[in-house]
């Protein structure tokens, strides 16, 4: 069976070093730039859309990095294990992390 592992990570150096030795460990992921509801309403009170072609233009990641991991069930522990180790249990880089059983799953990858 397969789990998919949630990561949300505060963007940042640290974090792509981290996400470059997740790899180095042998795990892929789809990752995504984020942002939270509360920055994407305040900070540009005048733009209230939550994607703008400004945004896709940029090339770097945005307040934090949604990572989506899809794993054996067995592998899973080790996964959050490297991924704790890595953070200081998100007491280096600020998150979070969750995973959910995939009922049905198909492809390649």
């Amino acid at each position: 069976m397969k789990r998919m592992l949630y990561l949300v990570m505060k963007s940042s150096p640290e974090a792509i070093q981290i996400l470059d030795q997740i790899r180095l460990e042998g795990y892929n992921a789809t990752v995504m730039s984020t942002e939270s509801l509360r920055h994407a309403l305040d900070d540009l009170p005048e733009e209230r859309n939550f994607f703008t072609l400004r945004q896709a233009e940029k090339a770097k990641l945005h307040e934090s990095i949604l990572c989506l991991f899809i794993v054996d069930e067995d592998k899973v522990n080790h996964l959050k294990d490297v991924i704790r180790e890595r953070t200081k249990s998100f007491n280096f880089i600020k998150g979070f992390m969750f995973s959910r059983t995939i009922e049905d799953y198909e492809g390649s990858i």
